[in-house]
């Protein structure tokens, strides 16, 4: 029993540790270079604004390449998407693999059924009336 116990969590934890793998292509990190922020437009287009340094440019990539759009001249908004940046990678950074197998599986299970939602807000509701006693 106890075996087949450890046979599952070392499946579980493999899996958890391919599908990591998989999701997040390790490229290499150049610190001179970053993507500070993004936009999905649809159909494999999307909207990035890239720096080197204290330079920023708008490009747009798809299909077709990559394009420059404009110069982002504005340092302050720069300043303020650099430290949105820098933000979101020291979360990412102290995501333990079984927190992103947890947000997988939420993704994977789709939205949820509206009976449930209603369910759930009821017993939300009766919770706060309990709180008021």
């Amino acid at each position: 029993m106890v075996l087949v116990l450890a046979l599952v969590a070392a499946a579980v934890y493999l899996a958890v540790f391919f599908l990591r793998r998989l999701g997040k292509p390790q490229a290499e990190q150049n610190p001179h270079l970053r993507i500070l922020a993004s936009s999905h437009l649809g159909n494999g287009r999307y909207l990035h604004v890239v720096s080197v340094g204290r330079k920023a440019w708008l490009v747009g990539s798809g299909e077709g390449g990559v394009r420059h759009i404009a110069d982002i001249a504005d340092q302050e908004a720069v300043d303020v998407m650099e430290l949105e940046a820098s933000r979101k990678s020291a979360e990412t950074a102290g995501l333990s693999p079984f927190s992103s197998f947890q947000a997988l599986l939420k993704k994977l299970s789709g939205p949820m059924p509206p009976s449930e939602q209603s369910r759930l807000e009821n017993m939300r509701q009766r919770r706060e009336r309990f709180k008021r006693f």
